[in-house]
């Protein structure tokens, strides 16, 4: 199993679970928003290092041969910029690394032929709530580059689930 964004708060914690649950996991993360000391943190718990790749999910090519080599089945997708403010200052680089960086796992996981995915989203997409608790079915309204760059994939995802009968 590959886990994106693998050294951050969320993907470091699912590691050692997964990991601890049996689970063959394999990290990628470019450490632009997490330490590379959490690896560390890694290996102290879970007594063993996890093979880690250090690359940016938007280089398809890196990401199709981590797939490939490591003969991974499945993703759990924790990579993205997660920082509302500073997505209003620098919507692109939102947009880029989080709307880009995911279609260019997609593309890596359709050469490969792998279709399990874990997306982890966020709450941002859906904005102001309409009502509580939200649903499935709550409208959405991101009231920030971030909240819309995770709604965009989650539209791609859509749309990509829709276009394969398997």
């Amino acid at each position: 199993m590959l886990l994106t964004g693998a050294a951050g708060y969320i993907g470091s914690h699912a590691a050692v679970v997964l990991s601890q649950a049996g689970h063959e996991v394999v990290l990628l993360d470019n450490f632009c928003n997490s330490q590379k000391s959490v690896l560390e943190r890694l290996q102290k718990i879970l007594g063993k290092a996890l093979p880690c790749i250090e690359a940016d999910m938007r280089d398809a090519d890196i990401v199709e041969k981590v797939l490939r080599e490591y003969d991974i089945d499945a993703v759990i997708d924790f990579a993205g910029l997660k920082t509302a403010g500073e997505s209003v200052a620098n919507p692109v680089l939102y947009y880029a690394n989080n709307v880009q960086g995911s279609i260019s796992l997609l593309q890596a996981m359709q050469k490969v032929g792998v279709k399990t995915l874990v997306f982890s989203s966020s709450a941002t997409v859906d904005g102001e709530p309409q009502y509580l608790p939200y649903d499935e079915d709550h409208p959405t309204k991101p009231m920030n580059p971030y909240g819309q760059s995770k709604l965009q994939v989650e539209e791609i995802l859509r749309d990509l689930a829709a276009s394969d009968a398997d």
